[in-house]
């Protein structure tokens, strides 16, 4: 059993340390795990270290955020170079982006009538990039919001059983109101990145993407698709590990667990077809590339 997209404190959103991960992926059995923060390697060190004393194997990675006309999309970067000083400061440059983008998402999410500043933001994210659960509970604790039926539907309504996910679906991701995409992680873009830092770029959650993107991208060279994910219906894995066999595509499976208080219906090793013999085949991409 293999879990390949978790999050851990290094994205804001992630709810556990790296040491209470590898514990918990001890007793769910874990053979291998991956750390997928947003946009930050701030965990991988830590994770190298712990794979050691947990005898569980480990694989860098890190999500980014990125965008394709105007769609939302997020690409898993599998064994890269996190030792890298172009990926340190690259990464520095998707922090200044980001941080502009979550100026402008406020500006926009303020224009829709919700009273919040980013200083309500950065008490929640503190130095980190913000994301859905970051603007969800600035918004919150802000009184002149809380009767806000668009909010009430986060905190108390059809909406709340899982918030911070749907307040970031509603709102934030491509196509919503206070969605603002970044130059800098256009996906093309950011695959040909990945590759050139040894990484393998993966298409993280794509049930929702379509088969008309996935197949432009794989035309620009997207080499693996995320097919077994807690996102995912049996039927929708079904299609997409058909469509990666198709394309000749790698097949990976990740949880995209952030801890139960950020998503609650999600659990760590919590998916379908996480056998190990994914990563073996992901692990001999990876080695394919190396010579």
């Amino acid at each position: 059993m293999i879990d390949l997209h978790i999050h851990t404190i290094a994205s804001s959103d992630g709810q556990h340390t790296p040491h209470e991960i590898f514990t918990m992926a001890q007793h769910a059995g874990l053979k291998a795990i991956a750390f997928a923060d947003h946009n930050s390697i701030g965990s991988v060190k830590e994770g190298i270290a712990l794979a050691k004393a947990f005898n569980i194997e480990f694989i860098p990675c890190l999500e980014l955020n990125t965008f394709y006309l105007d769609h939302d999309l997020h690409i898993l970067a599998y064994f890269i170079d996190y030792h890298s000083e172009e990926l340190r400061k690259w990464l520095e440059e998707i922090h200044a982006e980001k941080t502009i983008q979550s100026m402008k998402r406020i500006e926009k999410l303020n224009e829709l009538g919700f009273v919040f500043s980013i200083d309500d933001v950065k008490k929640f994210s503190g130095e980190r990039i913000p994301t859905g659960i970051s603007f969800l509970k600035a918004i919150v604790s802000r009184k002149e919001n809380r009767s806000d039926e668009r909010i009430v539907r986060f905190t108390d309504g059809d909406r709340s059983h899982s918030p911070y996910v749907n307040f970031y679906r509603d709102y934030l991701r491509g196509g919503k109101p206070a969605f603002v995409p970044l130059k800098a992680v256009e996906t093309v873009s950011v695959m040909k990145r990945i590759q050139s830092w040894g990484g393998i770029p993966v298409l993280a959650h794509p049930s929702d993407t379509g088969d008309a993107i996935i197949l432009d991208l794989i035309k620009e060279g997207l080499p693996g698709l995320e097919v077994f994910s807690s996102y995912h219906s049996h039927q929708e894995e079904e299609h997409l590990l058909a469509l990666a066999k198709e394309n000749n595509l790698l097949a990976t499976a990740g949880s995209d667990f952030h801890g139960s208080t950020i998503k609650p219906d999600v659990t760590l090793g919590g998916i379908r077809g996480n056998s190990y013999e994914l990563l073996e085949k992901l692990k001999g991409a990876h080695a394919h590339l190396q010579k």
